[in-house]
């Protein structure tokens, strides 16, 4: 049960999980792109109910939403057991991907934060943007 009401998985529900999962794991998308994207295929749910489904999945934590500069609200697929609270996102400006912050940073920034200005980082909820170095003309990004 999610959200204190009984989840289906109706046809729709299980193609727009299984796009998700493959389309916008790094490159988050537009509810009209992903709806876009489901109406090629067998089990296209409607267009309401797209956005009411990504809002129930972000709510449980399995999407995360997130406003991209120009697109508005974009979503990324996160898995049902995905822990994001450990760590900060990284958003490009420029194709609008985002990546977790591999290395201990996101623990020293939250450290330095709360010891510094007393504030305590919601790490899952953080996101820091710039230009990935794909976009800045180097090519296949440093893992």
């Amino acid at each position: 049960m999610e959200n204190g009401k009984k989840q289906y998985q109706t046809a729709g529900r299980v193609a727009l999980l299984a796009y998700l999962k493959a389309e916008a794991t790094e490159t988050p998308q537009t509810a009209d792109e992903i709806y876009g994207a489901l109406r090629k295929t067998d089990h296209t749910p409607g267009r309401s109910s797209v956005y009411r489904m990504l809002g129930e999945l972000a709510a449980d934590g399995a999407v995360r939403k997130y406003q991209a500069k120009g697109r508005g609200s974009v979503y990324q697929f996160v898995g049902e057991h995905a822990d994001c609270g450990g760590h900060l996102h990284l958003q490009c400006l420029s194709c609008g991907r985002v990546s977790h912050l591999k290395c201990d940073c996101s623990a020293e920034i939250s450290a330095r934060l709360m010891k510094t200005h007393g504030f305590l980082v919601d790490s899952g909820r953080s996101v820091l943007y710039g230009t990935c170095f794909a976009c800045v003309g180097g090519g296949k990004e440093n893992a």
